[in-house]
């Protein structure tokens, strides 16, 4: 490919990323704007090889902390030292046994790809692809698949539109109904009932998320189709509506007696992105209750017995940015019940991510401890390429 520059009002990543893995042999760097932030992805022969950005939230100190793989004192001190020694950050914290390297690549890869998902959203700024590729540095290298990189954004575009069309005015402020906000809730949920029980508006809440934006509004959509937050200006239901959200309410109604929780959570879920139905919210609260019941005590059974195999290099096709996100939560939680109750995804998605990443391989169960071996016990993580993981010390 040749040099292009563009307005992302204009040319969207959505139209420029396909031909940087659909065309045999491409490396380059590909450069997005947007005001004061600047994100620069290097790619070669169809995966996305590093990424770099200007925005002190997206520093690899601030996602090691946010993945919970160091506590923010520990993050700092290293980036200090790493700048003393004139080392890159991720190579420091390997080699001084900061941080194991399979852990470390978790966190980069979901640095990279938050990145790229946030930029596909970009409707104004500019974008530029340069040929060749920079000297190689001493930092630790990425290999994500650019065609599923472009798969989840598009997936996570539609999440966006799903979103908006339930919230179209980033100035609406919420009613709460604390009633609703039951003690299985997160503390992230927590927070941003807090937020608009004191008059927050939507945008200031979407700001607050500790990573990518969206995270923050699958919580509050999350609330919302439960019944805790509603917008002070609902959208309703259109005229002549009413007798279709009926049929549509007694389907729901069906599937729950039938047992068919997942149909009937879809379905509540998508009557509610007409307005806030009082009968929809709580048709949705018991069927995500009931789904999420039948899901999950099995996992919560299994604390303590999750083997963490190597994530292979390239990741899976099979799996989603959702799955490997929370790979890195649960290797990071206390117990797979706190893993699932702060996942960003919310606790439903997350119970169908565990069992999706046990299908890959990527997660075993190993045998009870009284049938369990030594060697067993003491196996739980490696490095990507097979060789045995680092161990933990200064």
């Amino acid at each position: 490919m040749e040099s292009f520059k563009g307005s992302l009002a204009s040319y969207r990543l959505q139209l420029v990323t396909p031909p940087l893995f659909s065309t045999p042999g491409v490396e380059g760097t590909l450069r997005v704007e947007r005001g004061a932030t600047q994100r620069c992805f290097l790619v070669k022969d169809g995966f996305l090889v590093s990424e770099s950005s200007n925005d002190p939230r997206e520093h690899l100190a601030q996602v090691l902390v946010n993945l919970r793989i160091l506590d923010a004192p520990r993050a700092a001190a290293a980036f200090e030292a790493a700048e003393g020694a004139n080392m890159p950050y991720g190579t420091f914290l390997v080699q001084r046994c900061f941080v194991e390297l399979p852990r470390l690549i978790e966190a980069m890869e979901h640095k990279a790809r938050e990145a790229l998902f946030d930029c596909y959203g970009w409707e104004s700024g500019e974008v530029e692809f340069t040929p060749k590729l920079p000297p190689a540095s001493r930092a630790v290298g990425l290999k994500l698949s650019l065609s599923t990189l472009h798969r989840d954004a598009v997936t996570r575009l539609r999440e966006w539109s799903v979103f908006r069309e339930v919230f179209p005015h980033l100035d609406a402020t919420f009613r709460v109904f604390r009633e609703f906000a039951v003690e299985t809730y997160s503390e992230e949920e927590d927070k941003l009932l807090e937020l608009a029980a004191s008059g927050a508006t939507l945008g200031e809440m979407l700001a607050t998320a500790k990573e990518a934006p969206l995270f923050a509004a699958r919580w509050i959509l999350h609330l919302y189709r439960r019944g805790a937050l509603a917008p002070r200006v609902p959208k309703g239901p259109r005229l002549g509506e009413a007798a279709e959200l009926a049929d549509l309410l007694n389907l729901v109604k069906g599937f729950l007696e039938k047992g068919k929780y997942d149909h009937a959570v879809a379905l509540a879920a998508q009557v509610l992105e007409r307005g806030p139905v009082p009968e929809a919210h709580a048709l949705y609260r018991e069927a995500e209750v009931r789904l999420t019941l039948a899901l999950s005590d099995e996992l919560f059974a299994l604390d303590g017995r999750l083997v963490f195999e190597p994530i292979p290099r390239p990741t899976p096709p099979q799996l989603t940015a959702d799955d490997l996100y929370l790979y890195s939560k649960l290797r990071g939680s206390r117990s797979i019940r706190q893993a699932l109750r702060t996942a960003a995804m919310g606790e439903l998605a997350a119970s169908r991510s565990v069992h999706r990443l046990m299908a890959s391989g990527l997660i075993r169960v190993a045998p009870l401890p009284d049938a369990e071996s030594p060697a067993e016990s003491r196996r739980t993580s490696t490095d990507p390429f097979g060789l045995p993981a680092l161990k933990l010390g200064m």
